[in-house]
């Protein structure tokens, strides 16, 4: 009798996890984000300088794209019947790969797009643009600054070996100042859209079972080769992304630095414009006359200022 209440209270005690699912509730539904609202009359921030264009972009969707399956099930007709090659092998081969490249390419994607979406707020906080664009006038034309890159130690040598140079450090103006009617924002850089591959034609769709194992082993490598290109593209756009902000905050502080000019401005104010079909009142033209260039003259520079 003793052994066996040992034996009961050591299966009690091994089983905690029982215990606590005994004492819950149930599932807890987590909070799900509402889903933003589009307005396709906003401006877009980057091309198109329309009045009134003061709402950001959100990341569209597009159609859930197809699974892996759905695209190894594809075919126009299925005989059981076992059977060796037939010389379509190659052509099934390349269709099926194609045909699901283009489909883990879009699924992947539609994955990166979403996990953004999930991100806004914390993307929107850490690439902020707002204070790094320039004013162009009293109006609501903004001057997108010049992307400036930098490389420090560099050192060149000619082909001969008789000359050499080492540079401390070396600023590179690599992307021009632009007009702008709102601040750019890291949608312009990472929110890619990827249609859905199209269905291949009967001719180059698997016809026996033979062809069928074709079909879908060369799906499932298609499948893996988009997949990994989507995630290829999203690290290049991100890449691109960070050095053209670090580049414009470069820029500001080379500006404050006296080490680089401003751009530019010319402004063409007519009073009216146009007639017969068109008319334009209180008219102003604002163009970018000279590009901001790198300053060499050390007397122009800032004394104490610290070099990005």
């Amino acid at each position: 009798m003793r052994k066996t209440a040992l034996l009961l209270g050591s299966v009690f005690l091994s089983n905690p996890v029982g215990m606590l699912y005994a004492q819950s509730s149930g599932p807890v539904s987590l909070p799900v984000p509402a889903e933003p609202q589009t307005n396709t009359a906003a401006a877009n921030p980057m091309d198109t300088p329309l009045s009134g264009g003061t709402e950001q972009p959100v990341i569209t969707d597009i159609v859930h794209p197809s699974s892996l399956e759905a695209l190894m099930a594809v075919r126009p007709g299925y005989s059981p019947r076992p059977e060796n090659s037939n010389g379509r092998d190659e052509a099934i081969r390349q269709a099926a790969w194609a045909y699901g490249a283009q489909g883990g390419l879009a699924a992947r994607n539609f994955a990166i797009n979403d996990m953004l979406r999930r991100y806004e707020a914390v993307l929107d906080r850490e690439f902020d643009f707002r204070t790094l664009v320039l004013p162009a006038g009293n109006g609501q034309t903004l001057i997108r600054p010049p992307v400036v890159t930098e490389a420090q130690m560099a050192f060149a040598l000619d082909e001969s070996g008789q000359t050499a140079r080492e540079t401390r450090q070396i600023y590179r103006i690599t992307r021009k100042a632009q007009l702008v009617s709102l601040p750019p924002q890291w949608r312009t850089w990472l929110v890619r859209t990827v249609a859905s591959p199209d269905t291949p034609i009967d001719a180059q769709r698997p016809r026996t079972r033979h062809e069928v194992d074709v079909w879908r082993e060369a799906v499932a490598r298609g499948w893996a080769a988009g997949e990994r290109q989507a995630v290829e593209v999203f690290l290049d756009d991100l890449g691109r992304l960070q050095r053209d902000i670090i580049g414009m905050a470069r820029y500001r502080v080379l500006l404050k630095a006296g080490k680089v000019e401003s751009p530019e401005v010319a402004f063409l104010h007519r009073d009216t414009q146009g007639g017969h079909d068109q008319l334009r009142i209180d008219d102003t033209e604002i163009r970018i006359r000279s590009q901001p260039g790198l300053d060499a003259n050390r007397a122009h520079w800032h004394a104490g200022e610290v070099t990005p």
